[in-house]
């Protein structure tokens, strides 16, 4: 009876050993960018802003992060860069 204990307990050890690896990765971002016509420029808040568009637009479970504003003042654009969960 202990021995098959002992075995069943090195089994889901070594089960856990092999798939844990993959598990620990973490997942993995891409970049994702929004171009804005017509808007006023970044400003003082702009990855702020850039934040809350990406979380409106993709959802808080895309972990956007690492946002970036730029602002083109001569085509009148606003470019917000992200950071977000890669999509399958």
């Amino acid at each position: 009876m202990n021995k098959s204990i002992a075995l069943s307990l090195l089994s889901l050890v070594l089960l856990l050993a092999l798939v844990s690896p993959s598990l620990s990765q973490g997942p993995r971002f891409c970049p994702v960018e929004i171009v804005l016509d017509g808007v006023p420029p970044c400003g003082e808040n702009g990855k702020w802003d850039c934040l809350q568009l990406m979380i409106e637009k993709f959802g808080a479970a895309s972990m956007p992060n690492t946002c970036s504003c730029t602002t083109t003042p001569n085509v009148q654009q606003r470019t917000c860069l992200c950071l977000k969960i890669c999509s399958n």
